[in-house]
């Protein structure tokens, strides 16, 4: 599993050395020193938290901000702002663009590891309740950005399920993203790979149409959108636990005993 990376952008170099001592022994750093070279990094690098100044040579940190958290490639990356302007309206000003956290300068460094350690951790718990419910309830991502990508993506998969030549590129084209995008930003949202998330959703449309009892199992096979019945056997074993025809013997004696 890699390290954490963290984007730190300032145009004070001697500041961005700073934090980088500060950080550097536990996360991956990346650094820009203009809103431009920033918007870079975060096309060609993964990156999990932001720590940004307001004044910066080429934009305004604010607008940036809110540019950022308005991107549905870029929008569930959690940023601080680290800034030395300290009255109120910048504050609410900063959270108001979507900041995770304000931090004043001069800033304590341990105040600062603290903040970093704790939103991630936090980013992580997000990741770990994704995979144990993959439909896209909002309580499972942080941000309204995250839900209304996550919503976009199952429709889409439900919607072509039946298709089993369905593609992280077919994907990638229907949500207008380049292929590298949408699987890093599916990868910032869940700890699945685009084919573990098309597979998860197959397999709970599966589930469902069990339940239904209008179908055989090698037609649930094909409307689900497997390859072949022994690929939907081994995926279905590999969720569930059970074979399909074990899982649905095993829901039918629940069912017919009131135990569901």
């Amino acid at each position: 599993m890699r390290e954490p990376a963290i984007l730190i952008l300032d145009d004070d170099r001697v500041l961005v050395d700073l934090l980088t001592d500060i950080l550097g022994s536990n996360y991956t750093i990346a650094s820009a020193f203009s809103g431009e070279e920033a918007w870079a990094v975060l096309k060609s690098t993964p990156i999990d938290l932001i720590i940004i100044d307001i004044i910066l040579p080429d934009i305004d940190g604010f607008q940036l901000c809110s540019m950022i958290k308005e991107n549905k490639e870029f929008g569930h990356i959690p940023i601080i702002i680290l800034s030395a302007k300290s009255d109120l309206e910048d504050k609410v000003s900063g959270l108001q663009k979507g900041a995770d956290v304000y931090i004043e300068k001069p800033f304590s460094p341990a105040y600062l590891d603290a903040q970093v350690f704790s939103i991630l951790q936090n980013r992580l718990k997000l990741k770990e309740r994704f995979e144990r419910n993959t439909d896209t309830g909002g309580e499972s991502v942080s941000t309204l950005t995250d839900q209304q990508f996550l919503a976009s993506l199952h429709l889409l998969i439900e919607t072509h399920i039946g298709n089993a030549l369905l593609s992280i590129e077919f994907l990638a084209e229907q949500l207008h993203m380049s292929r590298s995008s949408l699987y890093r930003k599916i990868r910032a949202t869940s700890n699945y790979s685009p084919y573990e998330i098309i597979e998860q959703v197959r397999l709970k449309r599966a589930a469902a149409l069990m339940h239904e009892g209008r179908y055989k199992i090698n037609e649930i096979s094909i409307l689900t959108g497997f390859s072949s019945p022994s690929q939907f056997t081994k995926s279905f074993k590999r969720k569930f636990g059970k074979a399909p025809l074990g899982y649905l013997r095993e829901y039918l004696k629940r069912r017919n005993t009131g135990s569901l």
